[in-house]
C-alpha cells in the first residue's frame, strides 16, 4: 500500500526518555554544581556555564556526532517545552566556550564536580584501580602522531572495576609515553575518591620501579603486565620444567597452558616481588626471544597465601572487569569512546578537545548513576544503546495548560508504568546517597 507524508505542526518529540536525564541534573542539583564550578559570564546577558555543559551532555547522551548536531535540540520545541528549557546555545557559541575554558584547569574543575558525585552517590572500599591509555584518531592542526602511528589525541583513563565508573582522566598528546607520570595519575585518581582503592592493576606501561615502590609505600597491592626484557625473560628460563603446573579455567577444567612463578626484583625497586608466567606453546615458527613458548607474565606483590599463581592470573584476566555488567576494560572504553561518539572530537585546539572529551566522561557518569539508582539491576548491565533504544528515544505528543504539560506516551502500557514510576521517583524522592 503506497504511503501518504503529510507534514504536522503538531508538537512532537523522539526524546521523551532524555527528559529522565534532565530531571536527574535537577535531582542532584548538577546546574548550580557546574555554574560553581565554572567563572560566571562576563555580560549579564550571557549564558552560564552549565547551558553548555548540559546541552553536549544531553547531545552526547542523545547520540550527536558532532556540535552542529545540537540544531536537533533547538527545532525540538517539544522536548524544550518537555524540560523547560528556553534556549540552546549554538555550535559557535559552544566551540567558543571549550576554547575559553579547555585546558588541565577546565579538567579540574569538571573532575571536582565528578568527585563530588561520586563520593555522595556510591559506596564501598577495598577497590580496584585499572589505568589505560587510548588513542583517539583526529586529524587535527595540534594532533601529535602516537605510538600506534596515527596522529590523534592519547588520554589516559583510571576505571574503578567494582563501580563500573571512571574515576579519573588526563588528555594527553598522541605522543604522550604510556608510562608517563602514572603515580600522579594514581594520585588524582585516589583524590578522587579518597580512601577507596587497595589494589592497582595495569599494562605494561606501569611495569617501572616508581609505580612498584608507590605501590609498596602506600600498602597497595598490583598486578602490572611485565616486559619481557632480558632480566625477566632470564628469570623465565631459569624455572625448572617441574615448576610448571596445568594451568585451568574458573570451573576446575583444564586449558591448553601452564602457569609458573618466580621472584623477581628491579634495580631501584625497594622490594622484590613475584612474577606468575603464563607458557602457551607456539603452533608455528619459534620466536627469536620467547623460543618456543609464548609467555604472559604478570607482576604481582600479592602473597601466594592470598592468591596463588592461577589466582593471580585469574585476577589481571579480569583488568577492568565490571561485575554489574561483566564487561572488560577495553569494553568499557570501548564503549565511552564509540557509544558517546567520542572517538570524534570538534575542535581544532587540543584544549577544547580536552574539555569536551571530560564532558563525555560526566554524560557517561550521569548515565551510570541513573541506571545504579533508578533502573532495575537488569539495567545494569546494559550499554547506552540499549538505553536509547528501550528508554530515551520514546515518541510522544506534548501538550500545555496554564499550569502543567503533559506527554503523551506512545509505548506499551508496561513501559509506560515502569517510566512514570522512574520520572516519579527522580521527581518525588530525595537524591540518592
Amino acid at each position: 500500500m503506497p504511503i501518504k507524508l503529510e507534514h504536522t505542526t503538531e508538537r512532537l518529540t523522539r526524546r521523551t526518555g532524555l527528559a529522565l536525564v534532565n530531571r536527574f541534573g535537577d535531582t542532584i542539583k548538577l546546574p548550580s554544581q557546574i555554574n560553581r564550578a565554572f567563572p560566571v559570564p562576563g555580560s549579564n546577558r550571557g549564558l552560564l556555564a552549565s547551558d553548555y555543559v548540559l546541552t553536549l551532555v544531553e547531545m552526547m547522551i542523545d547520540g550527536a556526532v558532532c556540535l552542529e548536531d545540537v540544531r536537533l535540540f533547538q527545532n525540538d520545541d517539544a522536548y524544550s517545552a518537555l524540560t523547560e528549557r528556553e534556549g540552546y546555545p549554538s555550535s559557535d557559541a559552544i566551540g567558543d566556550w571549550l576554547r575559553r575554558h579547555g585546558g588541565p584547569d577546565g579538567e579540574r574543575r569538571l573532575w571536582t564536580l565528578m568527585s563530588n558525585l561520586l563520593n555522595t552517590m556510591t559506596g564501598g572500599s577495598g577497590l580496584t584501580l585499572d589505568i589505560d591509555g587510548t588513542i583517539i584518531e583526529a586529524d587535527k592542526g595540534d594532533a601529535e602522531m602516537s605510538y600506534k602511528g596515527v596522529r590523534g589525541y592519547h588520554p589516559l583513563l583510571g576505571a574503578c572495576t567494582e563501580l563500573g565508573l571512571f574515576v579519573g582522566s588526563r588528555f594527553q598528546h598522541g605522543n604522550a609515553a604510556p608510562q608517563q607520570e602514572l603515580v600522579s595519575f594514581i594520585q588524582q585518581c585516589e583524590k578522587n575518591v579518597p580512601g577507596r582503592f587497595t589494589t592497582i592493576r595495569s599494562d605494561s606501561a606501569g611495569y617501572n620501579s616508581a609505580l612498584i615502590n608507590d605501590c609498596v609505600r602506600c600498602h597497595r597491592r598490583f598486578t602490572i603486565t611485565a616486559d619481557h626484557d632480558t632480566a625477566v625473560m632470564e628469570r623465565v628460563r631459569r624455572i625448572s620444567r617441574n615448576a610448571w603446573k596445568q594451568g585451568r579455567n574458573p570451573d576446575g577444567t583444564e586449558t591448553d597452558y601452564h602457569v609458573a612463578e618466580t621472584v623477581h626484583t628491579m634495580d631501584n625497586t625497594a622490594e622484590a616481588f613475584r612474577l606468575v608466567l603464563k607458557r602457551l606453546r607456539r603452533s608455528q615458527q619459534a620466536d627469536l626471544f620467547d623460543g618456543n613458548y609464548h609467555y604472559w607474565i604478570v607482576a604481582t606483590n600479592f602473597s601466594p597465601n592470598e592468591k596463588d599463581a592461577q589466582a593471580v592470573l585469574d585476577f589481571h584476566n579480569g583488568r577492568g572487569e565490571m561485575p554489574a555488567c561483566r564487561t572488560g576494560r577495553e569494553r568499557l572504553i570501548g564503549e565511552l569512546k564509540h557509544h558517546y561518539n567520542l572517538d570524534h572530537l570538534p575542535c581544532g585546539q587540543f584544549a577544547a578537545n580536552g574539555l569536551y572529551f571530560t564532558i563525555g566522561l560526566l554524560a557517561f557518569t550521569l548515565v551510570q548513576l541513573l541506571k545504579r539508582h533508578y533502573f532495575g539491576d537488569d539495567w545494569k548491565r546494559k550499554s547506552i544503546r540499549s538505553l536509547r533504544y528501550y528508554w530515551l528515544h520514546l515518541p510522544s505528543r506534548i501538550v500545555s495548560h496554564a499550569r502543567y504539560t503533559i506527554a503523551r506516551v506512545a509505548t506499551s502500557l508496561s513501559t509506560f508504568q515502569q517510566l512514570r514510576a522512574i520520572y516519579l521517583q527522580l521527581l518525588l524522592a530525595p537524591a540518592p546517597a
